[in-house]
């Protein structure tokens, strides 16, 4: 996750927002940072998908309410030549909601890397 951090400018990350939930698509052009990436993802999927939240201070703030409906959550992973996509879905209208929300807020993070995170624990203080 700290490679993650101290290189976010070399990631490029997209999202789309589809009907029942999310696309994205979060890739490096460094291979250490795109085998960074890819770790970091397949481990919080099958975190979720054990409900094992790591509960971290730096997770986003969703990430918590995700895990209370981490069985209504359909997650296919696709690897790419430079990192990963991954579909999201769930047919419960709240979990589609957080499901974006939490998307928006990993893209925050990988735009602008730590700084995100401590502008987001001092508005929630």
């Amino acid at each position: 996750m700290k490679n993650i951090f101290q290189n976010h400018q070399k990631i490029k990350r997209s999202v789309v927002n589809i009907e029942n939930a999310i696309k994205t698509s979060t890739e490096s052009l460094d291979p250490k940072i795109k085998q960074s990436v890819v770790n970091h993802v397949v481990l919080m999927v099958q975190r979720l998908q054990n409900n094992k939240n790591p509960k971290v201070a730096i997770q986003s703030p969703t990430l918590d309410k995700l895990f209370d409906y981490f069985n209504e959550i359909k997650t296919e992973i696709t690897l790419t030549e430079n990192g990963v996509e991954v579909i999201q879905t769930s047919s419960n209208l709240v979990v589609v909601k957080l499901l974006q929300q939490h998307a928006s807020e990993v893209s925050d993070m990988a735009a602008r890397g730590m700084e995100s995170i401590h502008e987001r624990i001092i508005n929630n203080r």
